[in-house]
């Protein structure tokens, strides 16, 4: 059916709205620019796909998993990522707005020139995952695994990263990405070895 409906939607120049998903599989489709508005994924395998210059508005996807997925230059509004393996897929360029992700294993992502507007994370791990040169207006990060992420050139002043693990972070020569960032007195003692400065 979700097959069927991605085909349609390429062959029409539709958009496939108002439409649920659940324990569908698709993995190996081209479907660049495709729309989906008021969409639900519930325990569907996504993998392996490539939707650059697509739309996701009011979309859920919920125990899904989008690992190795293509999503450059995508809009994202309205929607959620709820209990997601989306391991290794690349959302460079994209745009998410008022998105919410929780629990989900992003290992390895790709958000590369990504702009997250008014958009949330909470317990999800992140580790090894590329964030340079994004755009973060007004996230919110909680209980979110950042080790190793690579930050370079993306400033980080005023958000809050208090709660979560920012260890072998890679930035700029200068570490000017986390002038500003609110962070625990744990974690500064850790930028501090970062920094190359001297705890007595």
């Amino acid at each position: 059916m979700l097959y069927d409906e991605i085909i349609h939607a390429i062959e029409m120049e539709t958009a496939i709205e108002q439409k649920a998903f659940e324990k569908e599989s698709v993995s190996g489709m081209d479907a660049k620019k495709v729309m989906f508005e008021n969409v639900q994924f519930m325990k569907c395998r996504i993998s392996d796909n490539v939707f650059d210059d697509g739309e996701f508005l009011e979309v859920v996807f919920d125990g899904c998993d989008l690992s190795n997925c293509s999503f450059q230059n995508a809009y994202f509004r309205n929607g959620k990522f709820l209990n997601c393996k989306m391991d290794g897929s690349i959302f460079a360029s994209a745009l998410l707005k008022n998105m919410e992700m929780e629990n989900c294993s992003c290992l390895y992502c790709n958000y590369v020139s990504t702009l997250w507007e008014n958009t949330s994370a909470s317990d999800c791990n992140m580790e090894q995952s590329f964030f340079s040169e994004a755009k973060l207006k007004k996230p919110i990060f909680h209980n979110v695994n950042f080790t190793g992420v690579d930050f370079f050139k993306t400033k980080l002043k005023g958000i809050d990263l208090s709660d979560c693990t920012i260890t072998n972070l890679m930035i700029s020569d200068t570490f000017t990405e986390l002038a500003g960032a609110k962070v625990n007195i744990y974690q500064a003692a850790e930028l501090a070895r970062l920094l190359k400065v001297q705890i007595v």
